[in-house]
């Protein structure tokens, strides 16, 4: 146990603060305090535990976290050592800056991990994100560009790996699958994860893949759509192939989406096809969307390891197209990512981790309300938080 979790503060009053301070202390003994001064002001696990408790609470700035603490010091006192009250906004800021991101990002996973062991993790899809609020010309630093793991049927961000700059997500996506289980699981990324050795990785670690297909692939591109061209000018004629169509309404639009997945054994030729670990079917989408009295058209094309199933490729790929609305939408509108300041050092990184285990913790909360109205009941409801944080696991 490092320094900074002592537990030589007097003991909690209730079985249920006990339990709250075992588990905080359990999350996070694995990090390493950065800080040189052997006795600091405040220990480790206070400020992490102050900092998580109020991003869950609605807090989206240092200042707001330490606003949080001192309106909670009481509740806060029953379970965190606090020696010298609630730190100052600067000291969250100069700590969540030192603090070593891969030492968090472990514990991210370990609490991830104990979320989702009873569930069946069936669809992953990774995609990348910006904070665009960390970008600062002043110090020529460059907005803080990271590639997550995103569980579409659980609403969880499974992990996520820091990358430089968007063009540079394809060396960064290797380190993050070797962080999933891949098992038996369906893996979509955008045309920037189409690559043979990513396809190759998901296979041996027993996934399965579906890989976008724009001019990042140019012959391959090129080939798998003069194939579809020609299959629908000759009306698939001898073509064994699956389709599948859906329609959805709603907020004054109608999208109309239409499916054609066809097996490789069925297309004459194609360059580098067998170059592709797995590759099974080629797969078209087709998007009709009308919103008001606007209507555009998109059509897609992908390659993946799974059989021809329409129904089922184009559920998934409707999913990966939903992670905007599903996971950024929510960090920058709900925890107004976008907009944070939060530039020293590693904060930027680390203060991302923990929106992502908020947002996690706050959708495994089982009622209905939504993630905006959850945080204002986190913020004003302690027994809520400590739902929140447990579970029923509060004995």
């Amino acid at each position: 146990m490092s320094k900074g979790f002592s537990c030589s503060a007097p003991s909690a009053p209730s079985a249920t603060a006990k339990k709250l301070k075992q588990s905080l202390i359990e999350r996070f003994e694995a990090l390493e305090d950065p800080r040189v001064k052997r006795q600091p002001e405040h220990w480790l696990v206070d400020i992490v535990a102050i900092a998580i408790l109020a991003v869950l609470s609605g807090a989206d700035d240092m200042v707001a976290v330490e606003t949080y603490g001192k309106a909670k010091q009481s509740w806060l006192e029953t379970f965190l050592a606090l020696p010298n009250g609630i730190p100052s906004h600067d000291t969250f800021s100069r700590v969540l800056a030192l603090i070593d991101p891969q030492q968090l990002h472990e514990c991210f996973l370990s609490w991830v991990q104990q979320l989702t062991e009873q569930l069946e993790i069936n669809l992953i899809h990774i995609d990348g994100k910006t904070a665009r609020g960390s970008y600062d010309r002043e110090s020529s630093l460059k907005a803080l560009h990271t590639v997550s793991a995103w569980a579409s049927e659980h609403h969880l961000v499974l992990a996520q790996h820091r990358v430089e700059g968007k063009s540079n997500e394809i060396t960064a996506i290797p380190d993050l699958l070797n962080l999933l289980d891949l098992n038996g699981a369906i893996i979509t990324l955008d045309a920037m994860g189409t690559q043979r050795d990513i396809a190759a990785q998901i296979q041996t670690q027993g996934g399965d893949y579906i890989l976008a297909l724009k001019g990042n692939q140019g012959t391959l591109h090129q080939a798998v759509k003069t194939f579809f061209r020609t299959a629908e000018q000759t009306q698939w004629a001898t073509l064994d192939y699956s389709y599948s169509t859906a329609t959805e309404a709603g907020h004054h639009r109608i999208e109309h989406r239409q499916v054609w997945a066809v097996p490789l054994s069925q297309v004459p030729t194609m360059p580098t096809d067998r170059k592709w670990q797995g590759l099974a079917t080629l797969v078209m989408v087709k998007r009709e969307r009308q919103l008001w009295n606007k209507t555009t058209h998109e059509v897609c094309f992908y390659i993946t390891s799974l059989d021809a199933d329409a129904g089922l490729l184009g559920q998934a790929i409707r999913s990966h197209w939903g992670i905007e609305n599903s996971l950024h939408w929510i960090l920058d509108v709900t925890f107004r990512e976008d907009s944070s300041r939060t530039r020293m050092g590693h904060g930027p990184e680390n203060m991302g981790l923990l929106r992502r285990l908020a947002l996690n913790l706050l959708k495994r909360e089982p009622s209905k309300q939504s993630l905006k109205q959850k945080r204002y009941r986190a913020a004003m409801d302690n027994d809520f938080v400590v739902e929140v944080l447990l579970g029923h696991d509060k004995s």
